[in-house]
């Protein structure tokens, strides 16, 4: 049998993210405190709930992308969530994670009733029914088809999909896991007499990956064909970062040369996952992003927040204009190796697909520097606000040191400056094409 391989698109749903790529930055909401907040999840009529410790708070979703009306949610206090939680609007459930006293963090369940949510019970997963207890002589756990060490793995940050009939979560099980914490599914089993949810999937596909060998967390589905995700996955920009993935399929043709005959398989994966640009993330952790066709929010810890975990959410970027580019401003030119790509659009940060193969040439030329560090500097022209396109250059600048990663350069071998529009190579550009030269990426060597 021979068997042929063919990775397309299902789709091209636009992600929730894209209104807010270019001409946003992200602020922390009203909602954020000094005290710590904790994960968020959409809930009844898509309003926002988040965790300060052991209570729910609730809020909507205003004018300007802000969260208003924060009031305590009673109704989810006291249940034991941890993390994010997945609601099932429809079937009026919510699925959550708990640690148990032996410090097993399990997928529990929960039904609303007139008046409250029913007391939590375990979720029943295939391979998961057998009662955990310490073995004796050991530390580890049974934990049927887990086999888990105990107060290390487990189930965590949970959210739905496919009209409730999936949920994916995070997990660290030793088995079928590509290292780390991993993203996992299990979907809504049909049958009466199995359990009512199915064994857990891996939504790594083998050859293209979803999973790393480092931590994946916090996935939330829109659509059901776009995740966004964390990872601490080398590469990065520090820390936990944000990461969009799009669903393929995959279409396997099965030749069976004997009988003369040939079958086709068609599945979905997930494809590999994305680095968001510094729009989104930046040196520290920055997770639990959410959207709709409202608004987009994300968690972090960066600098310029209220405490120490806040809520984000994002603003129009308004800046004032603080000087022209004097007329008899030169710039010196950089010595060694230097390359120049005119990549960009008027206020994008994406490159212009017909410049793909100097990008090519580019990285065939710097893997011959292997001992080389490299600077990558954003650049845009003159039009604009200064503040603004310093941080579009820097997006800029983001974005094609990803390029290069994707394309096997060493991540720490290269550095992303954006220098906004104070190095023109045209300067007092007045033609279209004057301006396009000077909105640019210069790749040079810094450590000769």
């Amino acid at each position: 049998m021979t068997v042929s391989m063919l990775v397309a698109w299902v789709n091209t749903f636009a992600g929730v993210h894209e209104e807010f790529s270019d001409g946003y930055e992200f602020v922390p909401s009203v909602a954020s405190t000094k005290v710590q907040e904790l994960p968020m999840s959409f809930y009844k009529d898509g309003k926002v709930v988040f965790f300060r410790g052991d209570s729910a708070y609730i809020a909507k979703i205003g004018d300007s992308f802000e969260l208003v009306n924060v009031e305590v949610c009673l109704e989810l206090c006291g249940l034991g969530i941890e993390g994010t939680f997945a609601y099932d609007q429809k079937r009026r459930t919510i699925y959550f994670a708990k640690t148990d006293e032996l410090g097993n963090s399990d997928l529990y369940e929960a039904q609303y009733l007139e008046g409250g949510y029913s007391i939590p019970k375990k979720m029943s997963i295939e391979g998961l029914n057998k009662v955990r207890k310490p073995i004796r002589g050991s530390s580890t756990v049974s934990a049927g088809w887990t086999y888990r060490y105990n107060r290390i793995s487990g189930f965590f940050n949970p959210s739905i999909a496919k009209n409730g009939d999936r949920v994916y979560f995070s997990a660290d099980f030793p088995k079928d896991s590509y290292g780390g914490r991993d993203i996992w599914y299990v979907d809504r089993n049909k049958g009466e007499k199995s359990a009512k949810w199915a064994m857990p999937v891996n939504a790594s596909d083998s050859v293209v990956k979803l999973n790393s060998n480092a931590r994946e967390d916090f996935a939330y589905v829109f659509g059901d064909s776009i995740m966004y995700l964390a990872s601490n996955r080398p590469g990065g920009m520090g820390g936990l970062d944000l990461y969009i993935s799009r669903l393929q399929q995959d279409t396997t043709t099965v030749e069976d040369t004997v009988k003369k005959t040939s079958k086709t398989e068609v599945r979905e994966i997930w494809g590999v996952p994305t680095l968001m640009d510094s729009v989104f993330n930046t040196s520290a952790n920055d997770y639990n992003l959410i959207g709709s066709d409202k608004i987009v929010l994300l968690m972090s810890n960066r600098q310029g927040g209220v405490g120490s975990d806040d809520i984000y959410r994002p603003a129009p970027f308004v800046a004032e204009r603080e000087k022209e580019l004097l007329p008899d401003e030169t710039i010196d030119e950089p010595k060694g190796f230097h390359w120049v790509l005119f990549f960009f659009d008027f206020n994008q940060a994406t490159m212009k697909p017909e410049y793909e193969a100097q990008l090519d040439e580019l990285v065939g030329a710097m893997k011959e520097f292997p001992g080389a560090v490299f600077e990558v500097s954003g650049h845009t022209d003159s039009r604009g606000p200064d503040d603004y396109n310093m941080k579009l250059s820097q997006r800029r600048a983001d974005y094609i040191r990803n390029m290069l990663i994707q394309r096997g350069l060493t991540p720490d071998k290269l550095v992303s400056v954006g220098k906004g529009e104070t190095e023109p190579v045209i300067p007092n550009a007045t033609e279209e094409a004057e301006h396009e030269q000077n909105r640019r990426a210069d790749i040079k060597i810094i450590n000769e």
